[in-house]
């Protein structure tokens, strides 16, 4: 259950520790000291995978060997540097991403290989790939160590950690909008990577276990074959549909398993095209091409979310993408070396670093998938109207959709149960409102939903004052309470949902602002029917 934290964590280093020691109930800091103190020997040569802030690292250097420790968070590498810095044991600490560890040290060089909480971070493609790259590097008689968390086999134990982990689960997508999940079938990965396996002890119910494993001379790793792809509509994606236009920002995100895919029948010379494993996505790009072009598709662990807010939230990566490229063994199975992008992904992942690691060139594709068969016909080449990304009425209404289903159910439910009464009266304003910013958005002064968002209250305001003159005429007191919570769920709708836009910065940005104004309209809305004497 802990490593449902680790994305959360990893973006504060200096509560890293504190929070693992917490989430493990204190049993990962034993199970540490229990790997330096039966398997580290003097001298020996030992590569540590995903060492965080360096905890396992210190205990190891101490004890004599020569730690090469691997992380690819420049914030924990530092916190790890700081740890051993006190211990006075030479470390070599190199920052990079786990999926190229094959790539980056020769073979035979370590005499152990450690990885705690770390490949349960890992899509399961990147999880081969690293476990693959591991055997290769151990030097004769050297062996691999593994601390993860793991689903309990007993029904009792799984049912108590299914009760401990979907409250933290629950708690780190409102953090992080992500999670991670515990390892499955561990010993069938390291099998296929060439591994003997067994496991050394268990904690935490039998969540938190132990296995150390050794090369043997059989790899059974086996390339799947890329599975056809094509547009189709089912009660399936009828159903998945329905939930996206109301509900798909809320996990458990409808997603399409990381791996190569075939649409069409492409051959050796067809093109590779990458996306994120986000299902709509998939789908949407399968329907764009199908019929029109035979082609390759990597689909790239995103953590099931959309290619341009992955990219920017840090979800699909470089890194991401030379994993499935490898665990698709893309070298073997076409002739050329060119990787088709979404333009919309250039925001978070870096070209030249893939481009480095898999020595493929790299082309960002057109802003939308319907453009794809043109730029392909055209020899991978854009025109101006593929590179724009526009906002159309059609996407705006979806998006505003969208998000009506998440906001809908974080105001109006707490509506429903305190204030009954005012549930329709806010239901109609909030879609109201919703669907006007929707149609008005792109005339509306201001670069963010902040600054739009003045200017929309007096469009709402307005609409008030003639609903109140022409329909419903209120006493002041009732029109000031509804002026207040017009003017806040305009201010709401205009600055929140702009994270709905790919023009705008995430509404992640307004919300120091929204905190502010909030609680100057509460004081508002709680100070002046007292001095007027209206309570």
């Amino acid at each position: 259950m802990a490593t449902v934290f680790m994305r959360w964590l990893e973006t504060r280093p200096g509560d890293y520790d504190r929070g693992i020691r917490l989430l493990t109930l204190g049993r990962l800091r034993p199970l540490k000291e229990r790997i330096a103190q039966q398997h580290i020997r003097e001298g020996m040569r030992v590569l540590e995978i995903g060492c965080g802030t360096g905890a396992l690292t210190a205990l190891m250097a101490a004890r004599g060997a020569a730690v090469t420790a691997i992380d690819a968070s420049p914030a924990m590498l530092a916190k790890a540097r700081q740890k051993v810095a006190a211990s006075g044991s030479p470390v070599t600490f190199v920052q990079m991403d786990a999926t190229s560890v094959g790539d980056r040290f020769p073979a035979g060089s370590f005499d152990l290989i450690v990885a705690t909480l770390f490949l349960g971070e890992l899509g399961l493609e990147a999880q081969q790939v690293v476990l693959d790259a591991c055997a290769p590097l151990l030097a004769p008689g050297g062996r691999l160590l593994i601390a993860d968390e793991v689903v309990p086999s007993g029904t009792a134990a799984r049912l108590l950690y299914t009760l401990v982990r979907w409250p933290l689960v629950l708690l780190t997508w409102l953090l992080t909008r992500t999670t991670s999940a515990p390892l499955r079938d561990l010993e069938g990965l390291l099998s296929r990577a060439g591994f003997k396996a067994s496991q050394v002890c268990a904690a935490l119910g039998g969540s938190l276990v132990l296995y150390q494993a050794s090369p043997t001379d059989e790899a059974t790793v086996a390339r799947p074959r890329a599975v056809r792809l094509r547009h189709q509509v089912t009660l399936r994606t009828l159903l998945i549909d329905l939930w996206a236009a109301f509900f798909r920002i809320l996990p458990p995100y409808p997603k399409v398993k990381p791996g190569l895919y075939a649409v069409g029948r492409p051959g050796p010379d067809s093109p590779v095209l990458v996306t994120g494993n986000f299902d709509l996505t998939v789908r949407r790009l399968v329907r764009a091409i199908d019929g029109q072009v035979d082609a390759w598709l990597l689909v790239a662990d995103s953590a099931g979310i959309n290619v341009w807010c992955a990219a920017g939230g840090g979800y699909l990566t470089a890194e991401r993408i030379v994993a499935a490229a490898k665990a698709a063994g893309l070298d073997g199975l076409v002739s050329h070396r060119a990787l088709v992008l979404p333009q919309l992904c250039a925001n978070g992942v870096d070209g030249r670093r893939l481009r480095e690691a898999t020595g493929w060139q790299v082309h960002w594709g057109p802003v939308r998938a319907s453009d794809i068969p043109a730029y392909l016909a055209a020899g991978r080449r854009k025109t101006d109207a593929m590179r724009w990304v526009r906002f159309p009425l059609r996407d705006r209404l979806e998006m505003v959709t969208v998000t009506l289903g998440f906001y809908g159910l974080l105001i109006l439910l707490p509506i429903l149960v305190f204030w009954r009464h005012l549930f329709w009266p806010a239901t109609i304003s909030l879609v109201s409102l919703s669907y006007s910013y929707a149609v008005v958005e792109p005339w509306l002064p201001g670069r963010d939903g902040l600054a739009k968002s003045v200017p929309m209250t007096l469009i709402a305001l307005t609409g008030l004052l003639v609903y109140t003159a022409v329909w419903d005429p209120a006493p002041v007191p009732q029109l000031f309470g509804r002026a207040m919570g017009i003017t806040a769920l305009s201010f709401f709708c205009t600055a929140e949902m702009q994270g709905m836009s790919p023009l705008m910065r995430g509404e992640q940005a307004n919300w120091g602002w929204e905190a502010v104004v909030g609680a100057a309209m509460a004081l508002t809305y709680w100070l002046v029917p007292l001095a007027l004497g209206w309570r």
